[in-house]
């Protein structure tokens, strides 16, 4: 203990207290002279730097006056010291600052009044505060987060109407620090006029109602520039719950604005013609069917579909037809006003929603055939794509609705249901949905589903209808597909195979017949009464243009033996609609394998007789709408009689179908059609009763030539004997 304090302090017994203490102690006389200090005060990190050795006897006031140029926190302290030494207070207490080896660390020191052995003295202690340090530490953390982030940070002081701005609000902002002084009126100034309303509401939303602020809104930079921003800020209040400050920030949310726009317009919107998609349909429409109930107005969806749309592709490029149908949208969507929602289904379908369009069903069906109508006039007008002319043309379905209606998907099917039956009728029409065409969609579902089980059961077979000569008798049959339902009985072709074709299952169906075929021409060919028939096959469209066609018949005329000319494939003129250069090469790879072909139901359609010359045909057949009124109607005859002479000039043979009496074959052989087939000759029968019949039928025609021939002999015989 140094002498100073000898007489008045009992050495030994303070430095034992004080020691016991972990901040640093010093006993300071009023004059400012350090009387003891503790070992903490020794170790003191921030006192090291001044290298004292021995603090007792130190005029702790002048230490610090003389410190004053090297922390700013000094001044204070020596002040504040001053105020307890003058006997002004007794209790003083400061923070300041500590700088060491770059780092900030905050004290706090106090000094209160003591008294020992009857003498004052002050106790004057240092304590570290960290949670100042920490606050400092947590600031410059969020000061480089705000940074990396591009976040500008607001301070709003109410009560002084003292707006600051950090540096990046004025880089979002467009602004120069240098240049403007932050201001709530500049922040207005800032934010674009359409959104200004709703930001100041939010605004003062949140400082009368002490809830946090949360708007979004566009600003306008200071170089023109839209930017969309996010604003945020805590709102501060007093023991009054009254706001007295906002801190908060804004954020540039431009980027993710662009992104959610054009992810909503990729979910929401068709990318070619910027039309609303399905999707976007389907929740307006749910809207809608909500408002009808309340209302209690109908409603209209219309399911516009090109028709045959595929030409388009199939002549030109999918570029061009692309081009073909934005123009067609944009043609849509002139056609009808700004309340209505046009949407691109897919391909070349379209569908028009028309919200609210009258109370009454009568009035809203009058007004829907109105738009429709002039839909279709609009559609059928010329169209140029890149210097090419278009004329399309469409089928609208219709269907009325006032909220009733079950759900989106139901509506949008009733539509597509009235469409196809405007496809059915010849397109290029419209139609209103009947529930009738939901009874018939039930049928074909049921009826596609027990076609496939017939296909598993083995349920269909094979009936002949022989084919007759005048002069040879039976020369051979068609083929003709029956199903034994097991429930419904025997269900006749014109029923089932156009569902056949439609579903793909004829390609399946139509190779058993194909297959059991050939395999009953090898069976005939190896017995003298039959050797010498040929086997007409119909085959549709999607047979003959199916990948491997040509190769499977093919293959059954080699694994059966077929023998050149016995085996016809029976052809309709809807055959050459489409791809008649593919169709014509197929017939001509098969008609070298010796595999005649029939052109069935001619003069129904719409062949070309180019076509027919360049064609390998071996026959052609006239069809029995012809045959039917021939005795009474001149018209017939003279149809029939055309045909017979095209045959005969193009050298092929000529057979009439639906022969059904005797004077229709009389007629048809006057006309030199000497070929026939129908009820008046044979029923399609099961093969055993087919062959029954020939037998029959051809041992009658060879006695009745016999007979003829030995009454011409006779008749001779008399003639030479007279």
């Amino acid at each position: 203990m140094n002498q100073i304090c000898l007489k008045a302090l009992q050495a030994s017994q303070y430095t034992e207290v004080i020691d016991l203490l972990s901040n640093p102690i010093a006993i300071v006389d009023y004059n400012g002279v350090i009387q003891l200090v503790n070992n903490s005060w020794k170790n003191f990190a921030c006192f090291k730097r001044y290298n004292v050795n021995n603090w007792v006897g130190l005029d702790y006031l002048k230490f610090h006056q003389q410190n004053e140029q090297t922390a700013s926190s000094q001044t204070s302290i020596t002040q504040t010291l001053g105020k307890i030494l003058s006997k002004d207070v007794d209790y003083v207490q400061v923070e300041y600052k500590c700088e060491e080896k770059g780092c900030s660390h905050f004290f706090q020191l106090s000094a209160n009044k003591v008294r020992i052995n009857h003498t004052d003295y002050l106790m004057v202690s240092h304590e570290q505060v960290l949670a100042k340090e920490e606050l400092i530490k947590s600031q410059q953390r969020l000061k480089i987060a705000a940074n990396a982030a591009q976040i500008g940070i607001w301070d709003y002081d109410l009560k002084q109407q003292a707006l600051h701005w950090d540096n990046w609000m004025f880089k979002l902002y467009g602004l120069s620090p240098d240049k403007t002084q932050a201001t709530y009126q500049i922040w207005k100034n800032s934010v674009h006029p359409e959104d200004l309303a709703h930001a100041v509401r939010d605004f003062n939303k949140a400082v009368s109602t002490g809830e946090n602020f949360d708007s979004e809104f566009r600003i306008i930079r200071g170089d023109g520039e839209i930017r969309h921003i996010q604003a945020s800020a805590k709102v501060i209040t007093d023991k009054q719950k009254l706001a007295i400050r906002l801190i908060g920030s804004n954020i540039d949310i431009t980027q993710s604005k662009k992104s959610e726009n054009k992810i909503y317009e990729l979910a929401n919107f068709d990318h070619l013609t910027k039309l609303p998609n399905t999707r976007l349909l389907k929740d307006r429409l749910s809207q809608s069917l909500v408002l009808n109930r309340k209302l209690r107005s109908f409603s209209s969806l219309l399911f516009v579909d090109c028709d045959h749309f595929k030409t388009v592709n199939d002549l030109y490029d999918h570029n061009i037809g692309d081009h073909v149908l934005v123009k067609l949208a944009d043609r849509i969507k002139d056609s009808l006003n700004a309340e209505a929602t046009i949407c691109r289904q897919a391909g070349d379908k379209f569908i028009v929603f028309l919200p609210h369009v009258s109370n009454e069903k009568v009035d809203a069906m009058g007004l829907v055939k109105s738009i429709g109508r002039k839909l279709l006039h609009k559609i059928q007008q010329p169209l140029k794509v890149k210097g090419i002319n278009f004329k399309l043309t469409a089928s609208i379905g219709i269907t009325l609705f006032n909220g009733a209606n079950p759900s989106t998907e139901e509506l949008l099917k009733q539509a597509e249901l009235a469409m196809y039956k405007v496809k059915e009728s010849g397109r290029n029409n419209m139609s209103f949905y009947d529930p009738q065409m939901q009874t018939e969609i039930i049928q074909r579902k049921q009826m596609e589903t027990d076609l496939e089980q017939a296909i598993i059961n083995d349920e269909f077979n094979v009936f002949y209808q022989a084919q007759v000569s005048a002069e040879y008798g039976v020369t051979g049959a068609e083929a003709l597909l029956r199903w034994f339902h097991p429930k419904k009985g025997l269900i006749y072709p014109d029923s089932f195979i156009p569902l056949l074709e439609e579903t793909g299952l004829i390609i399946t169906v139509g190779e058993k017949v194909l297959h059991d075929g050939c395999k009953k021409l090898q069976q005939w060919s190896r017995t003298p009464e039959f050797k010498a028939l040929t086997l007409s096959i119909n085959v549709s469209a999607v047979q003959l243009r199916h990948e491997g066609f040509s190769d499977y018949i093919k293959q059954l005329v080699t694994q059966f033996q077929v023998q050149p000319g016995k085996l016809k494939l029976e052809i309709t003129e809807s055959i050459f609609i489409e791809n008649i250069n593919a169709t014509c090469a197929i017939m001509n790879d098969l008609a070298s394998y010796g595999v005649l072909f029939s052109l069935d139901d001619f003069g129904t359609g719409f062949s070309s007789l180019c076509y027919l010359k360049s064609l390998p045909l071996a026959q052609l057949k006239i069809d029995k709408s012809f045959i039917k009124d021939l005795s009474i109607n001149n018209s017939d005859i003279a149809i029939s009689q055309t045909i017979v002479n095209l045959a005969n000039s193009l050298q092929f043979d000529v057979i009439a179908e639906g022969v059904e009496f005797a004077e229709q074959k009389e007629l048809l052989q006057q006309i030199g059609c000497n070929n026939y087939q129908g009820y008046y000759f044979h029923r399609p029968a099961e093969e055993d009763k087919f062959e029954a019949f020939t037998l029959a039928y051809n041992s009658n025609s060879i006695a009745n030539k016999s007979a003829q021939g030995n009454l011409e002999i006779d008749n001779k015989n008399a003639r030479l004997r007279a």
